[in-house]
Formats: C-alpha cells, sequence, structure tokens
C-alpha cells in the first residue's frame, strides 16, 4: 500500500509538472508562429519603398519590378507577389507558375472583406492541396505609411506556401511533429495516450477554420505511468488471486457447510447434511446432533400421533358406549316394565308390539357389541388372520341370508351377481365382516323399496368385490371422513337407524390386513359404490 501512495504521489507530481509544462509549450509554440508572421507583417509594412510601389501601380514597369518585387520574392522565400491598383484590379504578378495553377485571386469582393476594418490582412486558403498563408496591406504614399488616413493607391498581398520544408521548419523550432488536418481527419482522431497534442486552427479571410495544424510530442511521464499501471495490474491481479483462494476456501471450510445446515435445518432433509460425516471438525459434530435432533422429532412426531390416535379412540368408544348403547338398552329396560301390564291385562296386540320392540332393539345392540368386538379385537392386536382359498359367492349368500330380515323390514332387495363366483385367498371371518358391514350401510342408507348388489371379478392378480346401492349417496365431504376414526361420523340412516362409523374403519383395517384397498364412488341422490380389493393367490399378499 506504501508503494502504490508513493507512486500516485511520485505521477500526480510529474502530471501537475507536465500540466505546466504544456502550457508552456503551447504559449513557445504560439510564439513560435507569431515570430514567423510577424517576419512577413514587418517585410509588407516596411514604407522604404511605398512611393515607388504607388508610382508602380499607377504606370506599371517591368524593369522596376524585376528589380524590387522580384528580388522581394527570392530573397524572402515568398511563393508569389500580387499587387493590385485602386481600382482592384491586378497589374503584376511574380510567382512560381505551378503554386498560382488553381489559385483563386482575390477580387474585389474578398479585398473588400480582407481590408475592412484594418489597413492589413493574414489569413490562409488553400490553392489545391497547397496551403498558402496570405498577408495584405494598403499601398498608400510613404508618408501615410503610419496612419494610412488617405485613400488606397493600390493593394500588395504577399503568399507564402506551408510546404514540407516550412513544416520542418517549425517542427524543428518546437521539437514536435507537425502535420496538417483537416475537419474530417481531427474527428476521427484517435489519440496515442502516450502522446501530447497541441492543436492550432487556422481561418480564412471569412474567420472559418480551413485546415489545422497539429504538434504531438512523446510524453515522457506516460512510459513510467504505462509501466506502474503494468506493475499496479500484476499486483492487483496477485491480489485478486488471494482473494479467490481466500474466498474458495472460507466458502468450501465455513459457508457451505453452514449454508447446508441452514437448509437441512429449514427442510428437515439429512440430506443436505451428509457429506458433513466425512469431516473431522465441529460441524461434523453439528451434523451428527442435527441429524439426532430429527430422529428424535421423529418419534416425537410418531408418539403424537399415536397418542392423538389414541384419544380419538378413547373418545369414540366413550361416546359409543354413552349414547349409541345406552339408548337401546334403555328402551329394552323401558318396555320390559311395561310388557307385565299388557300382560296382566290380557292385551296381547301391546305384548306382541312390545316384544318385537325388545327384539329390534336387542337385534341393534347385538349388532352394536358385535362391531365394538369386532374393532376391539384389531385395536389390540388379539384378531386371528387365517387366510384361505375361499369361495366368495358362498361367503356372500351367507352374509346376505343373515341381513335378509333387516332388509325385509324396508321392502330393500340384496342379491348377488351370478358372475361372481369367483375364489379369493382371504380370512372367512374377517371378509364376512367387511360384507357385512358395506351391505348393512347400504341397506341402512336405502330408501324403502331400493336394491342392493354385490358383484365380483377378477384379473391375473386381484379379485374385485363391489357392492352399489341406490341409496342417498353422499356428497365429497363426507367421503373425505370415511375410514377415519377421529373424524366421529356419525349419520341416520332412511329409517332413523343410527351407526357408530366404526364398521367402515374396520373394514378398511381388515382388507389392508390382506394387501388390499377399499375406495368408495358417490353422489348425493345417486347411490354409492363400495370397492375393494383382495388377492387370488398367495403371491399376491
Amino acid at each position: 500500500m506504501s508503494f502504490f501512495t508513493f507512486q500516485y504521489i511520485r505521477f500526480n507530481e510529474k502530471q501537475i509538472y507536465n500540466s505546466e509544462n504544456k502550457k508552456n509549450q503551447e504559449a513557445i509554440i504560439e510564439k513560435i508562429l507569431e515570430i514567423n508572421r510577424l517576419k512577413y507583417e514587418i517585410l509588407i509594412n516596411d514604407n522604404s519603398g511605398w512611393d515607388e510601389m504607388v508610382g508602380f501601380i499607377a504606370n506599371p514597369n517591368p524593369e522596376w519590378a524585376k528589380d524590387n518585387v522580384d528580388f522581394f520574392v527570392n530573397t524572402f522565400n515568398l511563393s508569389f507577389v500580387l499587387t493590385y491598383n485602386k481600382e482592384k484590379e491586378l497589374v503584376y504578378q511574380f510567382s512560381d507558375s505551378a503554386c498560382l495553377k488553381d489559385f483563386q485571386y482575390p477580387d474585389r469582393s474578398s479585398i473588400d472583406s480582407s481590408f475592412s476594418g484594418s489597413p492589413f490582412s493574414h489569413y490562409f486558403q488553400y490553392c489545391g492541396n497547397d496551403l498558402i498563408e496570405m498577408f495584405g496591406a494598403i499601398v498608400v504614399p510613404a508618408s501615410d505609411a503610419d496612419d494610412r488616413i488617405t485613400p488606397p493607391q493600390g493593394y500588395l498581398f504577399l503568399g507564402r506556401k506551408w510546404d514540407a520544408n516550412y513544416l520542418a521548419e517549425h517542427a524543428e523550432a518546437t521539437g514536435y511533429q507537425t502535420k496538417f488536418m483537416n475537419e474530417s481527419e481531427l474527428s476521427g482522431l484517435e489519440k496515442d495516450p502516450s502522446k501530447i497534442y497541441i492543436f492550432k486552427h487556422l481561418a480564412d479571410n471569412s474567420g472559418k477554420t480551413i485546415t489545422t495544424l497539429a504538434f504531438s510530442l512523446e510524453d515522457p511521464i506516460k512510459k513510467d505511468l504505462l509501466l506502474f499501471r503494468i506493475v499496479s495490474v500484476i499486483i492487483s491481479l496477485l491480489a485478486l488471486l488471494v482473494i479467490i483462494v481466500f474466498i474458495f476456501y472460507l466458502n468450501r471450510l465455513i459457508l457451505k457447510p453452514i449454508s447446508q445446515i441452514n437448509t437441512a435445518l429449514n427442510t428437515h432433509d439429512t440430506g443436505y447434511i451428509d457429506s458433513l460425516s466425512h469431516r473431522t471438525d465441529e460441524f461434523m459434530i453439528l451434523g451428527e446432533l442435527i441429524k439426532n435432533s430429527f430422529r428424535q422429532q421423529e418419534v416425537l412426531k410418531k408418539k403424537n400421533t399415536e397418542l392423538y390416535e389414541i384419544n380419538a379412540t378413547k373418545d369414540k368408544l366413550f361416546s359409543i358406549i354413552a349414547h349409541d348403547l345406552k339408548n337401546p338398552v334403555s328402551s329394552i329396560v323401558l318396555m320390559t316394565e311395561l310388557l307385565p301390564d299388557s300382560i296382566k291385562n290380557k292385551d296381547y296386540e301391546a305384548v306382541a308390539e312390545i316384544s318385537e320392540m325388545i327384539g329390534s332393539q336387542a337385534a341393534e345392540s347385538l349388532l352394536l357389541l358385535q362391531t365394538l368386538f369386532d374393532w376391539a379385537k384389531s385395536q389390540t392386536g388379539n384378531v386371528t388372520f387365517n387366510p384361505e382359498f375361499v369361495s366368495f359367492k358362498q361367503v356372500a349368500e351367507s352374509v346376505i341370508k343373515n341381513l335378509h330380515p333387516s332388509a325385509n323390514l324396508k321392502n330393500i332387495s340384496v342379491s348377488l351377481n351370478e358372475d361372481s363366483d369367483i375364489e379369493v385367498f382371504a380370512d372367512t371371518n374377517m371378509l364376512t365382516t367387511v360384507l357385512r358391514n358395506l351391505v348393512t350401510n347400504s341397506i341402512k342408507f336405502t330408501n324403502p323399496g331400493g336394491s342392493v348388489l354385490i358383484s365380483a371379478n377378477s384379473d391375473e392378480e386381484n379379485a374385485r368385490i363391489t357392492v352399489t346401492d341406490n341409496g342417498i349417496g353422499m356428497n365429497q365431504k363426507t367421503i373425505d371422513m370415511l375410514f377415519k376414526i377421529e373424524s366421529n361420523l356419525t349419520t341416520y340412516g332412511t329409517a332413523n337407524e343410527k351407526g357408530t362409523g366404526l364398521g367402515l374403519v374396520i373394514c378398511k383395517e381388515f382388507i389392508e390386513k390382506h394387501g388390499g384397498t377399499i375406495a368408495v364412488t358417490s353422489e348425493p341422490e345417486k347411490g354409492s359404490s363400495f370397492n375393494f380389493t383382495l388377492p387370488i393367490s398367495t403371491n399376491n399378499r
């Protein structure tokens, strides 16, 4: 850093020096151009021969011109001399004929313009590709050469061509390279940063710039500055390389593990921190702690889920015992109290009605107890699972026969499809329980006079059993709550039959025990269709 500071101060000093030096160089160049200009201005203002010049303009004499005007041109390296009378007509010229070949001579208008504000004029104009520096003066008697208040007796113009030699003289005098540049060259100039440029604009007699004299010189400080920049770039690249290496190792050793840990914590995915187990630092320990924390969280989550299910089961069980089982038992007790009076009064019609009601309530209680018994066995793991090849048709006909009385009460037909004579690999008791619960549900939610159809078919791997009714159906919200113990779904049938909601839960558990699935499709007022799958061989379980 000290090196850069020292070099910066050093080059700043050089730049200040160079800036001042450039100003001095501009002044020197300006002075050299002024000296060359004054040389010819002094020449044209020399009044020693003005009276003879006035006489020559009035009566041109070639011999006098040869001795004076021609000598004038050759002695002072002029390109030409032009002499005009007071009517602004050219009366004499002496020059290199090639120089004036494409020259545009001053006319009345340009002469008036050149001397409109001064008895002298200085401007530039092109003669073909050659640049001519013009010097002009009004010719008056020698006695009026200083004040020039008398009317002009004529006009004198001197021309100096800026050839290669003349440019070389300026280059030698200034120490700069010199070159003429037009407007397009100047606008498209790509400046060499290692050079100093000074520009002098040259104008015609209207004041318009017709070319620019460019001076250029190698800037000594730029060479040192270039070396300084090269050294600076090398040092900067080395510093950048060190920073990149530092960032790489910082990212690899610290930032990347932190990012992996952060992602793992946000997503609970230990895959992001598996690579930390290969390290030997604190990140390995931290990764193991996080994995252990996730495992403990999973255990707690599982325990919470189990606890939630146990609580839901407990609540459901208490609800069934408190309401569903209490009501029919209470009704039986009440009706048994009424029965003796009816017998004593020999009201046999009332006795028959009370007996029928007791039987109905007892059957409902028995069904409920059977369901509770099946469910309790499945929850405690005491249910016996003995799958074997059984005839589905025989199981279905047995269930239909046992449920005939309840179906007959509502005048509902329960039938088995003729093509359902297939063999399945299942536990007979579980299959009977599933089929009994599904058919009971269909009877419960089908209006009197309706129908329930049991059908079965099979492919190479599974049997698909379907229980379809034309009952009241269900909406999607009710369907989503089926098969869940925690949903506490209790609905009333078309004859006000009450259910516990446990039947379908038991069906799902028993079907999954066989490796099958159970599903339902239903629409309100269009009936329901429960279907489940069972294996047809021992290899499909």
